[in-house]
């Protein structure tokens, strides 16, 4: 029974993965692909409803693990391990204690995967809580609302929040991020929805660059201020260019991808030139990876 219910909740496990990677990816292209157009009210819609479903599932989910008591099978290893001896002259020394051995096995595996499976889960509906900030935000501006949050943007909240919708990803492909973000960075004059497209967009471009068989796979992003300009830098280890890529990067309809549409960097330039601000990119050459460079004027 123990071992019936460990497998349901590794098959829910990854059904959930699934279901939360192809939900943000549906998002993101969304809201990257389209550029200067903006989410329609009924995609807004249809997503939220999509959230509130997945948010209730993760939650029947969680209800289920709590009833599935797994103090129960240690106390019944704890009870086969007092009768060992007594086992022993009815099976054998060998047998009882394989026995013994065997409920202590299931009953810690149990354990931790149940509580792999409640880690997972907070962690789900913790992304969830980011995603219905960001369709909140796109219904404001959708509504043309004029809201603080459209006015005044906070770059390491939005930065950590597109960590956040991606860390399947980064986690898939074992990739170490590293932050270098001051806590008293001012903020920005400008559209959260707009430079979140831009971000999402380039971390999402360092994700894809770095070989998965590769050794070393990170990602930096540190931000600093230079007299009125914010400063954020996203340098990865990824698969990097020659200069004859590089100088076409932004250029609209270019791309290094099969299935790519070359819109992605053209409209983060657009949107970064719109906030009065530069984007480039380099790269030393193929193999050395890719630094990403964003300068924003301070909010006054």
């Amino acid at each position: 029974m123990e071992n019936q219910l460990s497998a349901q909740e590794q098959k829910l496990t990854i059904q959930l993965n699934e279901k939360e990677e192809a939900l943000k990816q549906a998002i993101l292209e969304k809201m990257v692909s389209q550029g200067k157009s903006e989410i329609s009210s009924d995609v807004l819609h249809d997503i939220g409803n999509a959230i509130v479903g997945f948010g209730s599932y993760l939650t029947r989910i969680r209800r289920s693990l709590e009833q599935n008591n797994v103090e129960n099978l240690q106390n019944l290893a704890n009870f086969f391990s007092v009768q060992q001896p007594a086992m022993a002259v009815a099976l054998g020394e060998a047998k009882s204690a394989a026995v013994v051995s065997m409920l202590n096995n299931i009953s810690l595996a149990q354990k931790n995967g149940q509580e792999e499976v409640q880690k997972s889960i907070t962690e789900q509906l913790h992304i969830i809580s980011h995603v219905q900030e960001i369709l909140n935000i796109q219904r404001q501006y959708v509504a043309g609302k004029e809201t603080q949050n459209k006015k005044t943007a906070n770059i390491p909240g939005i930065v950590r929040d597109c960590l956040s919708m991606l860390f399947a990803s980064i986690d898939k492909r074992a990739i170490r991020v590293t932050l270098d973000i001051p806590a008293d960075l001012p903020f920005i004059e400008g559209e959260s929805t707009k430079l979140m497209q831009v971000i999402l967009n380039l971390i999402k471009n360092s994700i894809e660059a770095i070989d998965m068989n590769v050794v070393e796979k990170t990602i930096s992003i540190r931000m600093s201020r230079q007299d009125d300009l914010l400063v954020l830098e996203l340098q990865d280890s990824g698969i990097g260019f020659d200069k004859v890529t590089g100088d076409r990067l932004f250029e609209r309809g270019f791309t290094t991808k099969s299935s790519g549409t070359g819109l992605g960097l053209s409209n983060c330039k657009t949107i970064i030139e719109n906030h009065s601000g530069t984007i480039s990119i380099s790269s030393e050459g193929p193999g050395k990876g890719a630094l990403t460079t964003i300068k924003i004027k301070c909010k006054q």
